[in-house]
């Protein structure tokens, strides 16, 4: 029961982050192991110097094998132009991990050009230079605030202490989550979990959180003492805090029945924090004020109900080269992200040295395009830290 309630008063940012994420670098790193295709036998569409030069690049080394790849060619500034059928690339991977149909979640295909070096004249320093376009609507996509005007995430920054190394700020569109087709079929379980929560609990609780949720996000990734361990802060701003604030308490009033919660006030704020029944990090959540939080441990949260209180703040060079009026923005200088992309992606991780910074922003284009804009010396998408962190907790590597 503890678990099920979990899942649905915390988790929907949490998933709807992850979710955002997950799609975006499905659209980039696939681990399909199909094998390399002849270049030259594709239409002419994908050239072979082209594909040459994606294979410098570890992280797409593997899409430049796959037959998705539509579109490869390079320009006179030697700019890569590319085309990617997504679905295709992704769905049979999904399928093989019990995931069938979540390609459904994703944009059908992506355009994108890469400028690598020193392309076109223009000294960059050996950075990547990426600008990728996302055509037609997408589940995943949808959860996305596309307002131009939409809240920046300031309250919910005021509440990252210290300097993370890698930031992830997302403009939700919290209503997404009330929809009862939430997700389509990818998605299910997680409704059946969502659904049997509420009758328990007797309450709407998705419609809650969808009303309460004001739609600003951060998510704040720390550094473990080595490549595999990281800790996490999420701070999501509220239009209230009444309802959420509820349900937590009968969250930690359930846990105090175990011997693996710990509740308590810290600063005047209820705090409940979980330990894993099978270690690595825990669970800590509290309601402060117009801030919900999540954090991986106690004293991670009680750091940031600490940060809010902080006379003086300053933001870590992270969270200033982000880009605050983009509905997703992920920065990143990060061993633990990238040697998570690079498992992620099956490549080297030693080829980059020392850990420089890598941006991302997506921002809304057209009726119901999409365009992800990234530079540094990785692709765009290893800038975010989500997904390297929740596939460390799914595969064990966090201690």
């Amino acid at each position: 029961m503890r678990r099920s309630t979990l899942a649905s008063a915390g988790a929907p940012v949490l998933v709807a982050a992850a979710v955002a994420s997950f799609a975006l670098w499905r659209c980039a790193a696939t681990r399909g192991d199909r094998g390399a295709t002849d270049a030259r036998g594709r239409d002419g569409m994908v050239e072979a110097s082209a594909v040459a030069l994606l294979e410098r690049i570890p992280t797409y080394r593997q899409l430049a094998r796959t037959p998705a790849l539509r579109v490869a060619r390079v320009d006179g500034r030697g700019i890569l132009h590319v085309e990617v059928d997504l679905r295709a690339v992704v769905e049979p991977r999904l399928a093989a991990m019990g995931f069938p149909g979540a390609s459904e979640l994703l944009p059908r295909s992506a355009r994108g050009t890469i400028a690598l070096g020193s392309a076109g004249g223009v000294p960059m320093s050996g950075e990547l230079s990426e600008s990728w376009r996302f055509d037609g609507p997408a589940a995943a996509l949808e959860l996305l605030d596309r307002s131009p005007a939409g809240r920046a995430a300031t309250a919910a920054l005021d509440a990252i202490p210290g300097e993370p190394t890698a930031l992830l700020r997302v403009r939700l569109r919290p209503q997404s989550l009330a929809d009862p087709r939430f997700g389509g079929a990818a998605l299910a379980s997680w409704r059946d979990r969502a659904d049997f929560a509420e009758k328990l609990l007797g309450r709407p609780l998705r419609a809650e959180i969808a009303e309460d949720l004001a739609g600003p996000a951060v998510f704040a990734l720390y550094e473990g003492s080595d490549e595999n361990e990281a800790e996490v802060i999420v701070a999501a701003e509220l239009q209230r805090a009444d309802r959420l604030s509820s349900v937590l308490d009968m969250v930690f009033g359930l846990g105090a029945l175990t011997e693996r919660a710990t509740i308590r006030r810290y600063r005047g704020v209820p705090t409940g924090s979980f330990v894993a029944s099978s270690g690595g990090p825990g669970l800590a959540l509290a309601v402060d004020g117009p801030i919900l939080l999540v954090a991986t441990s106690r004293a991670r949260l009680e750091s940031a109900i600490d940060a809010r209180r902080a006379t003086t703040r300053s933001r870590g060079a992270v969270a200033l080269a982000g880009e605050p009026g983009a509905s997703w923005n992920a920065v990143s200088a990060s061993a633990f992200v990238r040697h998570g992309w690079a498992r992620l992606s099956r490549s080297p991780d030693d080829g980059i040295a020392p850990i420089a910074m890598t941006t991302a922003s997506l921002w809304p284009e057209g009726k119901s395009g999409w365009r992800l804009e990234g530079r540094g010396p990785a692709p765009a998408l290893t800038a975010d830290p989500v997904v390297p962190f929740f596939r460390s907790l799914l595969s064990g590597r966090q201690r």
